[in-house]
């Protein structure tokens, strides 16, 4: 593991003279971010980092696993140390604004129309065939993917993860293959918690007409039994193209109970937010797939560990900007 900085039209290796740092990103957000404490001392010659300079985290072999920018530092003026913070390019699509109209478009075409306008390199994207109309007055870049992406899982079912990574912008689909690490007690897990939280929960949806007539009722029985009743309700129009048979599963899908899982683990680079893994725990009785929403790896006084936050039902962090077309 070594982090470069680039300033002053040099780079140099500051991995040595780094008491500690952080690599992290979270689900809300395809920006990810490294946070650092560096030496600190002018007189010695040791590198400063400058704002807007460049850092860049390589693995074990060489490959590059973050490659960011200098946007935030602090130093006291009896300290001995600085910290700085670097966000990813990613940080681009979330600071420049688009201004799109989409009718009949792909979610991929969305994608690579507004990553052409903005040179934004894409890795890859899942085709999806599924139909967009929407239009989009000074949104910005990530939430115009966010919304693309969320509206096409509503049709497709798929859960996609969006990411940006230091070849460019990478959606994939979330599935579990045998590349999901598995988390044991006995090997790679330290701790675990788990909170689970039904506060808000809809177990029932009432679906009613333009004129406000009563036409019928879904939900989830046990639910129903077990917390009482927690009703949502929606209007069937006739003139739009809204299923309001999905619009209402969907209020159920998302109103269940959720699980959350906060694990700490041993260093692993390839448990970033978007990958699945699969828990086992025997004391708490934790055990399934989870989706990783957020995490943070640490390296400290060589340890290397990190912290996840799981979760065991997901999908792209459900943003929809913009409006529909008409």
């Amino acid at each position: 593991m070594e982090i470069y900085l680039t300033q002053d039209q040099s780079t140099r290796r500051i991995t040595d003279i780094l008491l500690n740092w952080s690599w992290s990103g979270d689900k809300s957000t395809l920006v990810r971010q490294l946070v650092a404490e560096i030496v600190f001392d002018e007189s010695t010659g040791l590198p400063v980092p400058q704002m807007g300079a460049a850092v860049m985290m390589t693995d074990d072999s060489g490959n590059p696993i973050f490659d960011g920018v200098v946007l935030r530092r602090s130093a006291g003026s009896e300290e001995t140390s600085m910290s700085f913070t670097c966000f990813d390019r990613g940080i681009y699509c979330r600071r420049n604004d688009g201004t799109y109209k989409f009718r009949d478009a792909t979610p991929e075409s969305i994608t690579r129309q507004v990553c052409a306008d903005y040179e934004i390199p894409i890795v890859s994207l899942p085709s999806t065939g599924v139909k967009i109309s929407r239009k989009f007055a000074g949104v910005a870049l990530d939430k115009i993917f966010e919304t693309a992406w969320t509206l096409a899982t509503q049709q497709t079912e798929d859960k996609y993860a969006i990411t940006y990574t230091p070849k460019g912008l990478l959606v994939a689909v979330r599935d579990v293959s045998e590349r999901s690490i598995v988390l044991k007690a006995e090997s790679n897990l330290m701790d675990a918690r788990t909170v689970e939280d039904a506060t808000n929960i809809v177990n029932s949806v009432a679906i009613y007409d333009a004129d406000g007539s009563f036409q019928r009722r879904v939900g989830t029985d046990d639910a129903q039994k077990l917390f009482g009743m927690m009703e949502r309700h929606l209007t069937e129009n006739a003139s739009s193209d809204v299923d309001i048979d999905k619009e209402a599963k969907k209020l159920l899908d998302d109103g269940v109970m959720t699980q959350t899982v906060t694990v700490d683990v041993l260093g692993d680079l390839s448990l970033i937010t978007g990958q699945t893994v699969v828990v086992r725990e025997n004391k708490t009785g934790l055990q399934g797939i989870f989706w990783i929403d957020a995490d943070v790896h640490t390296w400290k006084r060589g340890n290397y560990y990190c912290k996840l936050t799981l979760n065991c039902r997901n999908v792209v962090s459900g943003t929809i900007a913009g409006g529909d077309l008409t």
